[in-house]
């Protein structure tokens, strides 16, 4: 018997291993099964919440394809693995459902394949994987805030222009206390245009948030 493709959350051997344990069982009462040497199973993942199951070929096997499939889930108990895999075993032996039962293995053949097998040793390091969820821009941008009060970064309140204004919101405007200097010369509109080069083209917080580095920089300087 091999396991040749495994695309579910049991690790290959262990699978392998416990097969091996349940056929033995049969076995004392059926005989190993002729072709158990060129048995060939495939494993797959079953979607969560739906009961496990299997298909086999009765009495036969072909070639390199698989003779039988079995689809598992997370939550499948061992108990049922072993009785789903019993079950197709007896197909491959040659019979009918009208010819057994439908969970072949017997109770004590059962508490014993619970005190060789646990269930969370069949599972592959992949079922136990909790990936990893990443800091959105978006958050990445209100982090900077806190960090730079100068810094704002919001979307245009206009409806039709909806992209991302990055700006300084400093007060650098001295018109007021250089009002009566006769040559200073006010700064507002250059306030202003800076202020303006950071609201075309955010369309996303990723580039809102690249813009803000960048006057970050800019105002270090």
């Amino acid at each position: 018997m091999k396991i040749i493709k495994n695309t579910s959350l049991y690790d290959t051997k262990k699978l392998n291993s416990l097969f091996c344990h349940v056929h033995s069982q049969l076995a004392k009462y059926e005989g190993r099964l002729p072709h158990w040497k060129s048995l060939k199973i495939q494993v797959m993942d079953k979607v969560k919440g739906r009961h496990a199951s299997g298909c086999a070929y009765r009495g036969k096997v072909y070639g390199n394809r698989p003779d039988m499939w079995l689809s598992l889930n997370r939550e499948t108990t061992v108990e049922r693995i072993a009785q789903i895999f019993g079950h197709e075993l007896m197909h491959s032996y040659g019979y009918k459902h009208s010819q057994y039962r439908t969970y072949p293995l017997e109770p004590h053949h059962i508490d014993e394949i619970k005190r060789k097998f646990d269930k969370n040793d069949l599972l592959s390091p992949k079922a136990f994987h909790v990936p990893q969820k990443g800091i959105s821009y978006k958050q990445k941008c209100k982090d900077l805030m806190k960090q730079f009060e100068w810094l704002v970064i919001e979307r245009h309140n206009i409806e039709h222009l909806r992209e991302i204004e990055v700006y300084d919101d400093r007060d650098t405007c001295e018109c007021y206390s250089m009002r009566k200097v006769a040559d200073y010369h006010c700064t507002c509109d250059e306030v202003f245009d800076m202020r303006m080069n950071w609201r075309a083209e955010n369309m996303n917080w990723c580039k809102a948030y690249e813009n803000a580095l960048t006057l970050i920089l800019e105002n270090d300087r």
